[in-house]
């Protein structure tokens, strides 16, 4: 019975394979650039970008717990904004572990004893939602590149079959006859139609479009972190630019599915920004402070958050994976 608890509570090592690949990817990249070359390029770093810089962060995030909180409330729970905003922050620290952002929908679980499938569907929704905001602000800049313009096209296509697949019943069976034939999937196959389930009934509600319509706001905000930094080392990068490179690094990552997209988002980044003209150790320092920025800063705080809430809402612990 220790085993199984034990096994409830920290990811076997199966299950932190993903992570593992996506640290030797990145430190790959480290080595090609060379770790002196690198180190010189993250020395350019002006400290006066730095309130910037995790202002921003923290304002995206602070947005993005505001907006599940909305899309949470057509389940009528008994808390308000506040408290859900904790709980968001709560999840973050193992938000880049697999299926880490469904760690909220646990803790919330924990706290309010909602239905988890109803909550997952949320996180479903609004995960879903964000990239389609950052394909719309890659569109400027994919001019600059032969053919980028399609390649937004086609990933735009992506995120809106994946979305028809999730809201059409009839699509969604078809997948499923074919898809069940993958083991893990068949074992799974009770649970996805579930969460399907859930996923059209959040989503197809009018209280939905509220919260949705805070999604460019989280991704201007993203861009816009991510200008700054580039800012923070000397490089001159126009505002379209930047929207175009964080897009790409952004949705390479989450197609990679390794946990958090690490490896993928910083070396797509930094082939982009090379491809801009930014020396590539320039460019891959960019992309290590970008990532500093947006997940050190809501791992730190959210730690915090969790061991400062953990007692007063009763949690138990977080649970990083689902069984």
């Amino acid at each position: 019975m220790k085993t199984t608890a034990s096994a409830r509570h920290f990811p076997s090592l199966r299950q932190l394979l993903p992570a593992l690949i996506s640290l030797a990817i990145l430190g790959l990249i480290v080595l090609y650039v060379h770790p002196e070359q690198l180190g010189g390029a993250l020395s350019r770093f002006h400290l006066a970008y730095l309130p910037v810089v995790l202002s921003l962060s923290l304002a995206y995030y602070l947005l993005k717990g505001y907006q599940w909180h909305l899309f949470l409330k057509p389940l009528k729970l008994d808390h308000g904004a506040v408290e859900t905003i904790l709980i968001y922050l709560a999840g973050q620290p193992t938000a880049i572990l697999p299926l880490g952002e469904l760690t909220r929908a646990f803790i919330l679980r924990q706290h309010a004893k909602v239905n988890l499938g109803e909550v997952s569907a949320t996180v479903v929704v609004q995960e879903l939602l964000y990239p389609i905001f950052l394909i719309a602000a890659a569109v400027p800049g994919a001019g600059q590149f032969p053919g980028a313009q399609a390649a937004v096209v086609v990933a735009l296509l992506g995120i809106l079959g994946i979305s028809t697949i999730l809201l059409w019943p009839r699509a969604f069976n078809f997948v499923m006859r074919f898809a069940v034939r993958v083991p893990i999937i068949r074992h799974y196959a009770a649970d996805l139609r579930s969460l399907h389930q859930d996923v059209i009934f959040i989503a197809r509600r009018p209280a939905t479009l509220g919260p949705a319509l805070l999604g460019p706001v989280a991704a201007m905000i993203a861009i816009a972190m991510f200008y700054f930094t580039v800012r923070s080392v000397g490089i001159d990068l126009g505002v379209y630019q930047a929207a175009f490179v964080y897009a790409v690094a952004h949705l390479a990552g989450g197609v990679s599915l390794l946990p958090g997209g690490i490896g993928a988002y910083e070396g797509s980044m930094t082939f982009l920004l090379v491809a801009f003209g930014v020396a590539t150790p320039v460019a891959a320092a960019i992309a290590i402070l970008n990532r500093a920025f947006d997940r050190l800063l809501v791992t730190v705080v959210g730690t915090v958050v969790f061991f400062a809430i953990r007692r007063p809402l009763n949690l138990r612990g977080i649970t990083l994976l689902p069984d």
